[in-house]
């Protein structure tokens, strides 16, 4: 017989190795309609998103598995953040901006970078919290609404970041 202050038996849960990004960025928890502008995104957010984003970047393949786990705790710490926010943190600074093409241009980046993502939009998409807030985040990314609309309704998360590249730095 287990006593009110017996603690429930642990669960150890082991990922694999290769998630580079796939972990990096969590589903954030469900919650009510959240003006987009009010959406949280810290300076320490920014910040953790400038160390993954500037990382990937710069890093070899066997670097970057090196500091696999190091990157994973910084996403750990990101997983509040709407991926809208998290795209618009990239998209809005100069440098990770500039950084975007040498992450898509590299497949095992790109798909690591994919793997964290797409997830979460699908995530956003199931709940109905990516359409009510695409307009605010095309404005404050001064790209077309309209022309981001249909990867959305196609659920096309590799070639809607490849339009915000070419949108936004050129092809």
């Amino acid at each position: 017989m287990q006593h009110a202050h017996t603690p429930p038996a642990a669960y150890v849960v082991v990922q694999p190795r290769f998630a580079l990004l796939a972990q990096i960025v969590k589903i954030p928890p469900s919650r009510g309609y959240v003006p987009y502008h009010q959406l949280e995104c810290t300076e320490l957010d920014k910040s953790l998103v400038f160390e993954i984003i500037s990382t990937v970047a710069q890093s070899s393949k066997i670097t970057l598995y090196i500091k696999e786990n190091h990157l994973n705790e910084l996403g750990a710490k990101i997983e509040h953040l709407h991926p809208l926010k998290f795209l618009s943190t990239i998209f809005l600074n100069d440098y990770l901006r500039g950084c975007m093409p040498d992450i898509f241009e590299d497949y095992f980046k790109r798909s690591g970078f994919m793997k964290g993502l797409a997830p979460r939009l699908n995530v956003e998409a199931d709940k109905g919290k990516l359409d009510q807030y695409i307009s605010s985040f095309a404005k404050e990314l001064d790209v077309s609404a309209d022309g981001l609309r249909p990867y959305i309704a196609a659920r096309d998360w590799e070639n809607l970041v490849r339009y915000l590249i070419v949108h936004l730095i050129g092809s």
